[in-house]
């Protein structure tokens, strides 16, 4: 049994990995919480004290970004890295934006919840009527609440574009993505993985970009494939 640390995205929990962990094929799953962290020296800083060196690590959504921070500053910790639906872009223009008004609203007004039409961004059509899912992504936004979407907002809207640094990393990196996730590009994904020096690209067919709720048991059977 190899242990493999997963770190999940905004506003997720370990619940977002229900489905995955109990079809991993001897793998040890540790989940990180990055939740209290206030930037990503915070985060980076909560990595390092979860992890046995040289880790392997799955990192989804801004877990992704994260993992691979975290291996851009600390090479000699990371032994390999998953990326599920994350890139390596800083945030544009118009998210900083949207995140500083979001900030705005949220220090002003009660938080009623992540709301239907945003779950259904993150979902693939097939499944904005998926009352499982839908249910699991509003119970971990309920569990994490309004003082941690601040602090995850405010913490990382100083993302910014790692690339040049993940192409300098000579560790193997499996950049998996969702082939209709509406947040993260694909082909732009899978067209900076041939660039890199041990990167490779799979892309999952008919997924938004929630792909450990969505498409589990192909996720699982990915990471029994790459990790072992």
């Amino acid at each position: 049994m190899q242990k493999v640390y997963f770190i999940s995205g905004t506003m997720c929990t370990v619940d977002l990995w229900q489905f995955v962990f109990p079809k991993l094929e001897n793998i040890f799953p540790i989940h990180i919480d990055i939740t209290p962290a206030n930037s990503f020296e915070e985060i980076n800083t909560i990595i390092a004290n979860h992890i046995e060196v040289p880790a392997t690590i799955v990192g989804f959504s801004l877990g992704g970004f994260s993992a691979m921070n975290f291996a851009v500053h600390h090479p000699e910790k990371v032994k390999k890295l998953i990326i599920v639906a994350a890139n390596t872009d800083g945030l544009s223009d118009s998210e900083i934006q949207l995140r500083k008004s979001t900030i705005e609203f949220l220090e002003k007004h009660n938080y009623k919840g992540i709301s239907q039409a945003r779950i259904q961004q993150f979902l693939h059509p097939d499944n904005h009527s998926n009352s499982k899912i839908v249910s699991i992504i509003k119970k971990m936004d309920v569990d994490l609440g309004k003082e941690v979407l601040l602090r995850q907002l405010k913490a990382t809207s100083s993302r910014i574009n790692i690339s040049q640094e993940v192409l300098k990393l000579n560790i193997p990196i499996l950049f998996i993505t969702a082939e209709n996730d509406a947040l993260i590009n694909p082909k732009k994904v899978k067209e900076f993985a041939q660039t890199t020096k041990n990167g490779k690209n799979i892309t999952i067919k008919n997924c938004g970009h929630m792909i450990p709720l969505e498409k589990p048991l192909e996720l699982a059977s990915i990471l029994n494939l790459t990790i072992n």
